[in-house]
């Protein structure tokens, strides 16, 4: 099933009528109308699976006890983190920086508003990671404003969280903390390439409020395998193993930051904290 969404590409795609379904795909290109998502008509959202063990990440501003902590505590209110570059997309060059209104821990976290489609990140290098980087255990909080931003017709695709490749073509980037909100509020879990030609989305069983939540990802390059939790449960009808189309390539960067493939009535309004990586699942604790 193909949904073409790749940030820099230009082109749009009718939205299908699969928004019938539980779980839906649709177009999410930057010019498009619809959204992003791998279908499935499995029922049933959420699997088995645990938060592991670890603690809370030390960051820029304290003892990091995993291979990568950041805590978004250092920088200025409004500008980029420390040791962070802006990530442009194909929209707005705004809508990105540390916060002070809303935090998981410390005082500042990670910010994006916007209204405009393609907008801005932050980005961070993995070069310290060695193997780690494309081997590891991810990380991240994670809290919307309320009521959130919901589509009028079709969906809105949502990339919270990706790992870069600067290669280019389609394995430039691989979304492992990605959703897809319907004209109901609710939302299903996805992993996605630039070119959509992967992979399975989940059910349509979670929805949005002001609490912080927890998002996790496993991602194991040579074997092409991808997991993922949300606050702490397996969500294992996006998970997989050897699958090629995932097009995991050698990741430089990780980016965090809302950006979005359609327009949304209202900004889209999120603030991330506490991220880490490591070689052993970390958990939501």
């Amino acid at each position: 099933m193909h949904h073409l969404n790749r940030p820099r590409t230009a082109g749009a795609l009718a939205l299908a009528s699969l928004l019938a379904l539980s779980a839906a795909c649709s177009s999410s290109q930057p010019d498009s109308t619809g959204g992003a998502g791998g279908g499935t008509s499995g029922t049933g959202g959420a699997g088995t699976g645990g938060s592991g063990t670890g603690g809370n990440a030390g960051g820029a501003s304290g003892a990091c006890k995993y291979e990568l902590c950041e805590d978004f505590e250092s920088g200025t209110a409004g500008g980029v983190p420390t040791g962070w570059t802006q990530l442009n997309g194909f929209g707005a060059t705004t809508g990105v920086g540390l916060a002070t209104d809303a935090v998981h821990s410390g005082s500042m976290s990670l910010k994006s508003n916007s209204s405009t489609k393609g907008q801005a990140r932050v980005q961070r290098s993995l070069s310290a990671l060695g193997a780690t980087a494309t081997k590891h255990w991810g990380r991240i909080f994670y809290k919307t404003d309320s009521p959130f931003a919901k589509p009028t017709s079709g969906v809105i695709h949502i990339t919270l969280t990706a790992l870069e490749n600067p290669s280019g073509a389609s394995e430039s980037e691989n979304r492992v903390v990605d959703l897809v909100e319907d004209t109901n509020g609710k939302h299903q879990w996805i992993f996605n390439v630039p070119d959509d030609s992967c992979c399975t989305g989940s059910s349509y069983d979670w929805g949005f409020d002001t609490a912080w939540h927890c998002a996790e990802w496993y991602v194991d390059q040579s074997a092409q395998s991808f997991r993922f939790f949300t606050d702490g449960t397996e969500v294992t009808q996006i998970g997989f193993t050897n699958n090629p189309n995932a097009k995991m390539g050698a990741w430089t960067s990780i980016a965090v930051g809302a950006i979005f493939y359609q327009v949304p009535p209202t900004p889209v309004v999120v603030w991330f904290d506490d991220l880490a990586i490591n070689d052993t699942q970390i958990g939501c604790q």
